[in-house]
This record gives structure tokens, sequence and C-alpha cells, in this order.
């Protein structure tokens, strides 16, 4: 007689440690654009230089400034859930040691 098991589907939560990051290299990232798909969400983000502004008047006929892409990624909305969540607690914490 085959024997019947009662197994509960309980909800488990891996953690992810990220591994081998001390070998990325580091970039100062000053502009980010982000675009949505039906499931994921595309952000790239750039660098872009000053520009040089001698007069006030040099300001009237710039309409925008080009960042060099540096890197693109695609995040799932889940993981965007948990990415917004995550950077709000660290956001309100930051400031409160700022303040």
């Amino acid at each position: 007689m085959t024997e019947e098991r009662n197994i509960q589907h309980v909800p488990k939560q891996v953690k992810t440690v990220m591994v081998g990051d001390e070998a990325l290299p580091t970039h100062y990232i000053n502009s980010v654009n982000i675009r949505s798909g039906l499931e994921e969400f595309f952000l790239t983000f750039g660098t872009a230089l000053p520009l040089e502004i001698i007069d006030i008047k040099d300001l009237e006929g710039i309409n925008s400034v080009k960042a060099q892409a540096v890197f693109r990624c695609a995040v799932s909305r889940s993981m965007m859930k948990q990415l917004i969540e995550l950077m709000t607690n660290l956001y309100q914490n930051q400031l409160e040691q700022v303040e």
C-alpha cells in the first residue's frame, strides 16, 4: 500500500547574497532613464558631464544635456516593488542620520 504524505506548502523566502562584487567597477551616475513594459522596467544609468556656463545668458539656448549611457538592466515588477521599498527605507535612514 502506498503511504500518502500530507505535505503542507509553507512559503519560504530564500535570501540572495551577492558574491564577487568586489571586482565590479563603480561608476558615478547622475542620470537615469526608466521605461516600463508590461511585466518589467528598463533602467538605463548614465553620466552627464557638467556644462561650462560663464554667463546666465548661456542657459537660454540649452534645452538638454547629453549623458553617456553606462549600464542598462531589466527589472521585473516584483523586484521593482522590493527595490522601491528598500530604497525608501534606506533613504529615510540616511536622511535621519544627516539631520
